[in-house]
């Protein structure tokens, strides 16, 4: 087995299952980091005082998530590990800047299960097992829901 494809005791279905496991714990621990960083700075949600430092802090802890998701993809036996990394975030965006995006806005709990969906949408295209045409099918639904998202048709 080579460091591109991928761990053949695994499925896909079980690579995508692992990789929304991955994201799901990465944002619970990121998340509870910025908000232990936000309480620390004194910040009680009460007016405007604190919120360019809340979203700054929020900001960097998800990056942080996105950036450490390859070690944990590695920890839970997702090979290879950087093509999800890499997908996962390019995935999201897609679906954020998409009708998706509509949707969620004023629901955080939506957020994460579409960051969730993203990684494992992210681990089945990385997935040389799952066929050309599967994965170009879901690579033109997802620019179609771009498009269709940025121009609200």
């Amino acid at each position: 087995m080579t460091s591109i494809e991928p761990d053949s005791g695994v499925s896909p279905a079980a690579r995508a299952a692992r990789a929304a496991g991955c994201a799901f714990v990465s944002l619970a621990v990121w998340m509870g980091v910025a908000y232990a960083v936000i309480q620390l700075r004194g910040c009680t949600g009460e007016g405007m005082r604190c919120l360019g430092d809340a979203i700054g802090i929020m900001f960097l802890c998800l990056l942080g998530a996105a950036v450490s998701m390859w070690g944990m993809l590695r920890l839970a036996r997702v090979r290879p590990a950087w093509p999800v990394a890499v997908a996962g975030p390019l995935v999201f965006l897609l679906l954020a800047f998409g009708l998706a995006g509509r949707f969620f806005l004023g629901t955080p709990q939506l957020w994460v299960v579409a960051i969730m969906a993203a990684y494992a949408l992210g681990a089945v295209l990385a997935d040389r097992r799952v066929s050309a045409r599967a994965r170009w099918i879901t690579v033109g639904a997802l620019v179609v829901l771009l498009v269709a998202g940025l121009f609200r048709f």
